[in-house]
């Protein structure tokens, strides 16, 4: 069976498809608080710092650099992070009190145990947890956790604080003071509608897509009722499921490129990570995208100072393959095959 377009499968990979409304269980499981729902997360960022008015944000140098329109440039500094993520402590010296820091879940991937007995050690700093591609990270570790819904679930809005700590919450934080705008709210849904109903029309989607990337601006306005109401419906549980058994098949076809350590993950994974050789990253991508196979460039640019070496050179050759949850064993297989004929 062909679809729209001739090819003989469906794309895998790309943006998610709209979400239908299903049972709820999310607003319980990311504890959200519908006060404090921007239309992205550089935007619910950039309010977090306003509010709070630190000495200094440390930024992970592994980062992508739209996020830094959050932060003011006179406040940023870098720390540098460890391949599996994890945030380099040694690169952190001169943090002060009323300082805050950000650290990512990569791929969805809390960092090690060691960073929880760090920012335990750290009393008169604001840690906030950028779970930005994590659904479910595992137990929080900083003050405040910060979720882009988009980035995990088919809902094309949404950038969420949660206050974890007795900290965060006696920082009260206020929420958008802005409404969402009608037309950016329309714009971000497009794509995901037009992907669920024509899966094969990736001239359509894609174009969409780019517009809808483009508008993601740090602003003041809230996210939209639709999406908040169509996040807080979604159940977690079956995209958890999904994600995991999908990276561990992965995990287990493609040993010698995994940029992570795990095979069977205990948190939901963004994608399948993998490190190239340098210089192949472009033509791989290539291959597969021919072949109906869209994985990610997490990024092409990073924020870190042109000294942090390790961060550009894993941004130059890591590939996100998707194991999202439109996904199963046959597609896993098909990534791997397609992955293994464009390798020298």
């Amino acid at each position: 069976m062909h679809d729209a377009e001739g090819q003989a499968h469906p794309p895998i990979g790309g943006f998610l498809t709209l979400a239908l409304p299903g049972p709820g269980g999310m607003d319980r499981h990311w504890q959200i608080d519908p006060n404090l729902a921007w239309g992205n997360a550089t935007s619910a960022f950039a309010a977090l710092v306003a509010h709070l008015r630190p000495g200094t944000v440390w930024l992970p140098g592994y980062l992508c650099v739209p996020f830094l329109a959050a932060v003011p440039r006179g406040l940023r500094r870098f720390f540098a992070t460890l391949p599996d993520g994890t945030p380099d402590t040694a690169t952190l010296h001169g943090m002060r009190p009323g300082d805050l820091v950000l650290a990512v879940d990569y791929f969805g991937r809390p960092p090690a145990a060691a960073w929880r007995d760090f920012v335990v050690s750290q009393p008169g700093v604001t840690f906030v947890e950028d779970a930005s591609q994590a659904l479910d990270p595992g137990p929080a570790w900083g003050d405040w956790r910060l979720h882009s819904a988009r980035k995990v679930l088919g809902v094309p809005e949404g950038g969420l604080l949660i206050p974890c700590s007795d900290r965060a919450r006696g920082q009260a934080l206020p929420g958008p003071d802005l409404p969402p705008d009608p037309g950016r709210v329309i714009e971000r849904m497009l794509p995901m509608l037009a992907r669920i109903e024509a899966p094969g029309l990736n001239r359509l989607w894609h174009p969409l897509n780019q517009v809808a990337e483009a508008g993601q601006l740090a602003s003041g306005r809230a996210m939209s009722r639709f999406a908040l109401g169509l996040l807080t419906s979604l159940d977690p549980a079956p995209a958890i499921a999904a994600r995991k058994a999908n990276f561990a098949l992965l995990a287990r076809a493609l040993p010698d490129l995994a940029l992570l350590p795990d095979t069977d993950p205990a948190y939901a994974p963004l994608g399948f990570p993998i490190l190239l050789p340098a210089g192949q990253r472009a033509s791989v991508q290539t291959h597969l995208a021919a072949h109906g196979i869209f994985a990610a460039v997490h990024w092409s640019e990073v924020a870190a100072p042109a000294d942090f070496l390790a961060e550009h050179d894993r941004a130059a050759r890591c590939l996100t393959l998707p194991c999202d949850p439109r996904y199963g064993p046959a597609e896993m297989d098909r990534i791997v095959e397609t992955l293994r004929e464009a390798l020298p």
